[in-house]
């Protein structure tokens, strides 16, 4: 069976965010995801997993300037000690979480240059992030984000991604499929799982258009979540969409899809 994890960055936003960790694991996940978690104090958050018997399956590292609307570093020439730093903070959190996947953003491209101006600079961070990681045991991905919601930024397709992987060559460096973020840039999601399930360390789901349950809108998921399963999918499934009413609610899918426990 395929496992969940809660992003209690969009789900239970009703509630503070300390308290979403214990709403996740009533709900019958065994695992939460967070996008930018360095506003919380990671013992605070350490402290939620073990009282509910969580696992932190992901985070995404330090983004950068959020102000500045920063999506990463890794593509920003002249910041790579800012990227260090985004480094050495984002093993302080998955280390404190136990958390043994980071997503590292590559980030906007400069204005005026494209993927390939840039190209041998992402190389250098990503190699650096591999082996920064790689002696604690924690894996680094790469995730393809739409640019229909970035527009600048540097890594929109799946194919993108893979050649770096592949160039690289690490298996500590893996692909997050979202699902959500690949449809709206390039669709044909059955075939690039199967294309490249060699590399897929992690999946994330919401729906098109609206990024809410993945009940709603034009993506099969009842179909996608059954590839997975047959084609012996072993990572985690992220649930990283905004709930159209109470995420408890909104979880009905997951029930009749024998994805969570029926409550």
């Amino acid at each position: 069976m395929l496992k969940l994890s809660a992003n209690i960055s969009l789900l239970f936003g009703e509630l503070p965010f300390l308290a979403r960790f214990g709403a996740a694991a009533r709900a019958g996940f065994a695992a939460v995801e967070a996008m930018y978690p360095y506003d919380q104090r990671v013992e605070d958050m350490a402290r939620e997993l073990r009282a509910h018997d969580l696992t932190q399956s992901v985070i995404n590292l330090p983004p950068g300037n959020a102000a500045a609307a920063e999506k990463g570093l890794a593509a920003l020439p002249g910041r790579e000690r800012d990227f260090e730093a985004s480094l050495e903070l984002g093993l302080e959190y998955a280390q404190g979480l136990g958390c043994e996947r980071v997503h590292l953003l590559t980030g906007n491209l400069p204005a005026g240059m494209a993927l390939q101006d840039v190209r041998g600079l992402l190389v250098r961070n990503i190699e650096r992030a591999v082996r920064f990681f790689e002696p604690h045991g924690i894996v680094v991905l790469l995730e393809p984000l739409s640019l229909q919601m970035l527009p600048r930024y540097s890594l929109p397709r799946v194919e993108d991604a893979i050649a770096l992987i592949e160039d690289i060559g690490s298996p500590s460096l893996r692909l997050q499929l979202d699902l959500y973020h690949t449809q709206m840039e390039q669709g044909n999601l059955a075939a690039l799982i199967e294309r490249y399930e060699a590399h897929i360390d992690y999946i994330q789901v919401a729906g098109v258009p609206g990024r809410h349950e993945p009940t709603v809108g034009e993506i099969n998921y009842a179909y996608l979540l059954d590839l997975l399963t047959r084609r012996g999918f072993q990572g985690w499934v992220g649930c990283e969409y905004v709930p159209k009413g109470s995420t408890v609610d909104g979880l009905l899918w997951a029930r009749d899809w024998g994805l969570l426990p029926q409550r």
